[in-house]
């Protein structure tokens, strides 16, 4: 048994001798390394993100970091095998002019990415609006941002798009202003209307009372007075008082008399001929 023991051993000391094992275990070691250090970085990036860190920064940053390891993994192995990095590497930086001319749409990305992720124009789950792109944030990517529309479908826009428009973000403040305007007859009274609007204002809690509600006759249209208000809500409620005070208007003015009238044209016939003129000549 001793002898078989000693017989391994000598075997293995003679095989970790020999030069190309050598590199293969070292080239082995540190691809074992830089899996470490990607389950390492998955894990920094998870605390930070729990201590406060946006989550739509977290692509971008861990893509930047991953590359980087893949990258300066690759030299080391190339080097443990014997390739000349030194020659590759200024091969490289030679040939990064026209890879930057030819890359330039993507580099673009990238730049536009990290200004996106350090300006923070705006976070994970804030809903915007910048030119056709139009949907709630999911996350920066290096090359693109995500997000998920209303109605729940995919959209991928290139980082340079996003920097290079103007950017509405829907979330971001904590008040919003909503504003309902509705038509009523000129034989109506605009004071009841007004009156009308300030007691659905005054009773829910939601509208806030600094800065002070407005109520006001906005525009004499063709077929209609238009009455307005506008008072501040928290950017949470703001779509749920919409929907009720849209329908509870309707409601209100139905029980007050105020009728809400659609669009109406008049017509005047000057000398108009009868419909049977021609009957009653041939007749």
């Amino acid at each position: 048994m001793s002898y078989d023991l000693n017989f391994f051993r000598e075997g293995m000391n003679s095989l970790l001798q020999h030069s190309l094992v050598q590199r293969l275990v070292l080239a082995l070691v540190v691809l074992g390394l830089a899996k470490v250090l990607l389950i390492f970085l998955k894990y920094i990036l998870a605390k930070a993100e729990i201590r406060g860190m946006d989550a739509s920064a977290r692509p971008l940053v861990y893509s930047l970091f991953s590359y980087a390891i893949y990258v300066v993994t690759l030299l080391l192995v190339l080097h443990i095998a014997g390739v000349n990095t030194a020659g590759l590497v200024a091969m490289v930086g030679a040939a990064s002019l026209a890879i930057g001319l030819a890359l330039k749409d993507t580099l673009s990305n990238i730049a536009s990415g990290l200004l996106l992720m350090f300006l923070r124009p705006f976070k994970a789950g804030d809903y915007i609006e910048c030119g056709q792109v139009k949907g709630r944030i999911k996350g920066i990517g290096l090359f693109n941002t995500t997000l998920v529309s209303l109605d729940g479908l995919y959209i991928s826009s290139p980082n340079s798009s996003l920097w290079g428009n103007p950017i509405v973000n829907f979330s971001k403040n904590a008040t919003r202003r909503l504003e309902i305007s509705v038509g009523i007859g000129y034989e109506d009274s605009t004071d009841v209307a007004l009156n009308v609007l300030r007691d659905m204002v005054g009773n829910d809690k939601r509208f806030l009372k600094d800065p002070a509600p407005q109520f006001f006759v906005a525009a004499l249209s063709d077929s209609s007075v238009k009455v307005s208000f506008r008072a501040w809500v928290k950017n949470s409620d703001y779509f749920d008082l919409l929907w009720m005070c849209t329908d509870e208007v309707k409601q209100r003015f139905g029980a007050a008399g105020i009728s809400i009238p659609f669009p109406q044209q008049t017509v005047h016939l000057q000398n108009p001929v009868p419909v049977n003129s021609d009957l009653n000549q041939k007749e």
